[in-house]
């Protein structure tokens, strides 16, 4: 597990998702991933377009282009590795579980108005606010703690 501290670069980035609507991915629709609750979010990054099989940027990407240009360069801050893929949660508390499609590691950050919403992985409890953590979201089974407020949530991967 390595942890990376970082001074507060999300402010700018805050003020911009607070201003958009991300996709409602409600519990039990193929919007979402099995067995999350309803939730906000969005894939910014490449992407394999569902019906076209080609990998293309997301819609979000191409939506909110200074948002994704804002996400790109705090993973150019924070991420020791290459990444092509950027999952935004807003308010998610994920149940237990393991990543299927990852290639690589990941890097979690979140930030907001908030309180709670720890990421526990392996059972170790980590607080994720303004400070990124690297995981094996494949191998090592993770979930957040309920939270308070507004919170987002950067995942970096490929």
């Amino acid at each position: 597990m390595k942890i990376y501290p970082t001074e507060n670069n999300y402010d700018e980035l805050y003020k911009m998702l607070c201003k958009i609507k991300l996709y409602n991915k409600r519990e039990g629709t193929t919007m979402n991933r099995l067995g999350f609750p309803t939730h906000k979010g969005a894939v910014f990054g490449m992407v394999k377009a569902k019906f076209k099989g080609i990998i293309e940027l997301s819609y979000y990407s191409r939506k909110y282009p200074k948002i994704y240009e804002e996400i790109q360069r705090i993973g150019k801050l924070i991420c020791p590795f290459p990444f092509t893929m950027i999952q935004v949660n807003h308010n998610l508390v994920c149940p237990k579980h393991r990543d299927k499609n990852n290639k690589n590691e990941s890097i979690l950050v979140s930030f907001g108005e908030y309180t709670g919403g720890l990421i526990v992985i392996e059972g170790i409890e980590y607080n994720a606010y303004h400070t990124p953590i690297q995981f094996d979201g494949v191998t090592q089974e993770h979930w957040n703690t309920i939270h308070e407020g507004n919170k987002y949530s950067l995942v970096f991967y490929s």
